[in-house]
């Protein structure tokens, strides 16, 4: 008969995480403790109750199932990865949670969105009222904005002021505002959060500006004198960036990066050393796979031909897969250019066999609007091409994909050249291609802009969201390739294959390293 002392044991142990445990179910798991050694028996206790936690129970009742699968868990060997555990996962706009700001529980919060592209008109402010929300709470955490806490006396802050304040209250001075860059005047700018809008003045000082490239649509903090309702402005700002690692101590294990898992795979001990025991997978990123010119598929053969050896985890492709815009005849050339593509790829069996394809839509490819997010190629269409090559992954624009541990995030759009044209002040050092980062993870965006120049879904804009902010971000941009880093995140541009001598990136997960690679114009058959 189990001792009622470990029975009292077990209860409170499960009391201290949180959790209730009727007496039946406590005395299973003492029954099921005794074969352990029992010096052992309060280790195995923690580790079960660990694993009961990281089920993210809506209920604190532990029931009987509850335990015997968590025990289950705690047996399994180390080496083989619970069924959630996927170690290549490719995710869609619609299994990404919006993360949002309760006032209510003073936290940020992930919330499911349905699918919906014809909303109520009211869902058009949220888009905007929820970006600033993000990024003024994110703000207000980081230093010189966070509060003051108690008896801090030293330590230099600053204080966001609300526009109504400085609306309501006549508040004048030095200050620091966050809000939306407006024109909601033709030739005067704004700056606008959820209590009002403030015309500003940058004439005063033609270096307001700091790095980055700031559009209308992007969220700033400026630096200014108020007075007499015009904010003449000193500096403006891209708000700082939080570490991901600070952003994601505010959601414990929780999934914010979307998908089927009930918790972040990045808490995931066996996904880690499975991405340490396989340092050398690699994955190859290709933009603009032109399948209706034969000198790129013949290209496109080479690399298939290097790999074949050695198959990489998967290969993202991304468009246009036309090299002319849409017309009449792109439906037939889009399904003959797959039907070589297949072939070349049947002729490698063990990269067929071994390696996903991942196709990602370019802004000017069949299929959904140009509003992001969009939509996968025409499956349809593409139907014969899928059931030949069973790795092939028709993604949305943007998708997001889990290997491992990584979070990594894939954008086709020209956005580099889109915030080049609308940017008030064009940087004066450094590099646009550091700058467009900045802007990007600053903005916890992939397309910080205005709506008419970006249109988005209005209930999805979270799919382009960054926070918290990846580990890779791949923006396969009409432009040169380019490897960036800020903060802990990669921002990598494959460059337009056609275009860039073939060129294209190779990223190798367990070792983050980025490679670049080009293809010699002279490559004979081999």
């Amino acid at each position: 008969m189990a001792d009622d002392k470990a029975i009292k044991n077990v209860q409170s142990t499960f009391s201290m995480y949180g959790f209730s445990i009727t007496r039946s179910v406590a005395t299973f798991l003492v029954k099921q403790l005794l074969s352990v050694a029992p010096d052992q028996r309060e280790l195995w206790l923690t580790r079960i109750t660990d694993k009961i936690l990281a089920l993210n129970l809506v209920d604190p009742h532990v029931s009987l199932e509850h335990v015997k699968h968590a025990i289950k868990e705690c047996v399994r060997p180390d080496e083989i990865l619970d069924a959630s555990e996927t170690i290549f996962n490719v995710l869609n706009f619609e299994d990404i949670p919006q993360v949002v700001y309760d006032p209510t529980m003073k936290k940020f919060v992930l919330r499911k969105v349905p699918r919906d592209y014809f909303p109520e008109p009211l869902h058009k402010p949220n888009v905007f009222r929820d970006r600033l929300t993000l990024l003024r709470e994110r703000t207000m955490r980081q230093e010189p904005f966070a509060p003051r806490k108690f008896g801090e006396k030293n330590k230099e802050k600053k204080e966001l002021v609300p526009i109504e304040c400085l609306l309501t209250d006549s508040r004048e001075g030095n200050l620091f505002v966050m809000g939306i860059l407006s024109q909601l005047v033709d030739g005067q700018y704004f700056l606008e959060d959820t209590g009002g809008a403030v015309k500003i003045d940058l004439t005063k000082n033609p270096q307001v500006f700091d790095e980055g490239l700031i559009t209308e649509g992007c969220i700033v903090i400026a630096q200014g004198y108020f007075e007499d309702g015009l904010l003449e402005v000193k500096s403006i700002q891209l708000p700082p960036i939080e570490p991901s690692a600070s952003s994601r101590a505010a959601f414990g294990t929780e999934n914010t990066f979307g998908g089927p898992h009930k918790t972040s795979l990045k808490c995931s001990e066996k996904l880690h050393n499975h991405q340490e025991a396989h340092h050398t997978d690699m994955i190859v990123i290709i933009s603009e796979l032109w399948l209706d010119n034969a000198e790129v598929l013949e290209k496109f053969r080479v690399i298939l031909e290097g790999y074949s050896e050695a198959p990489p985890i998967a290969f993202i492709i991304c468009g246009h897969f036309l090299s002319c815009p849409p017309n009449v005849t792109s439906g037939k050339k889009l399904q003959e250019g797959f039907r070589q593509l297949s072939e070349l790829i049947e002729s490698y069996p063990d990269i067929k066999n071994t390696s996903k394809f991942v196709f990602v839509p370019g802004p000017q490819d069949l299929g959904a609007p140009k509003i992001l997010p969009r939509g996968s190629l025409p499956r349809k269409l593409l139907e014969d091409f899928t059931k030949k090559i069973s790795g092939a992954v028709l993604a949305g624009n943007p998708c997001r994909i889990q290997y491992c541990t990584k979070e990594i995030v894939v954008f086709r759009e020209d956005m580099i050249a889109k915030m080049c044209r609308n940017t008030l002040k064009y940087p004066e050092r450094g590099s646009f291609y550091d700058h467009y980062a900045k802007t990007m993870i600053s903005q916890s965006h992939l397309a910080p802009m205005s709506l008419p120049v970006v249109p988005v879904y209005w209930r999805h804009d979270h799919a382009l969201q960054l926070y918290p902010t990846p580990d890779l971000i791949i923006t396969a941009d009409n432009s040169q390739q380019y490897t960036t880093k800020i903060g802990e995140c990669q921002v990598v541009n494959p460059g337009t294959f056609p275009r860039n001598n073939f060129s294209f990136k190779v990223y190798r997960p367990g070792t983050d390293e980025i490679e670049d690679c080009e293809l010699p114009n002279d490559t004979e058959d081999g």
